[in-house]
């Protein structure tokens, strides 16, 4: 029996054009009241999942706080169901630069919309499928190693930032340093392993040789 295993797909061949994710960018300061000057940072999960709830308590805890004292301009987009009522929708947070979206109808508008993807998780098995989402709309990321598996380093060039499970310093000043910088673009390497149109071609040829 031959195993053949498969990368998490994206629908996208090619990153958007800057016209989208500008127009997305709009749409999301216009609707949370984000200034021009005001990075966007992104966090999406399910958050009746204990791995995402933990990395939104880790946002709030520990990177945010960071960030506050960095004293770059941001705000900081929650997005997923499930939060524990206990949570109050983050209400408490809301003077801290933190948005709490809940669900939204369209995510795709968040993800070329931001600046960065956010990707604190340390626990959970397998590729997260919102990293690859990310990715694939030629969104910077700034993961931990635990939530990068799956992603290399050379899959995404320069616009995957890692850094160690836990080390919340580097997180954040990785976050700060992607905001000093010029934005890099997405390699073509990673559509041509991640876009599904390549991945089932691949399928087809295993198949039949």
């Amino acid at each position: 029996m031959w195993i053949n295993v498969l990368p998490q797909p994206t629908e996208w061949e090619q990153p958007p054009i800057r016209d989208e994710k500008n127009k997305c960018k709009t749409i999301l300061r216009n609707q949370y009241g984000i200034g021009q000057e005001e990075a966007i940072l992104l966090f999406n999960g399910t958050l009746d999942y204990k791995p995402n709830l933990d990395a939104v308590q880790v946002i709030l805890e520990k990177i945010n706080p960071l960030l506050l004292s960095s004293g770059i301009a941001y705000k900081i987009i929650i997005c997923g169901r499930g939060l524990p009522d206990t949570m109050n929708e983050l209400k408490a947070h809301a003077d801290k630069n933190i948005i709490y979206a809940g669900f939204v109808d369209d995510i795709t508008v968040y993800f070329k919309g931001a600046d960065i993807f956010i990707n604190p998780v340390v626990d959970g098995g397998g590729i997260k499928t919102k990293l690859v989402e990310a990715l694939g709309y030629n969104t910077a990321v700034v993961s931990t190693v635990s939530g990068s598996i799956g992603v290399t380093q050379y899959d995404a060039g320069e616009l995957l930032r890692i850094t160690a499970d836990n080390d919340w310093l580097s997180f954040a000043a990785s976050i700060t340093k992607l905001l000093e910088s010029a934005t890099p673009e997405i390699p073509d390497n990673f559509y041509h392993k991640f876009y599904w149109g390549n991945i089932a071609s691949k399928v087809t040829a295993f198949i039949e040789g």
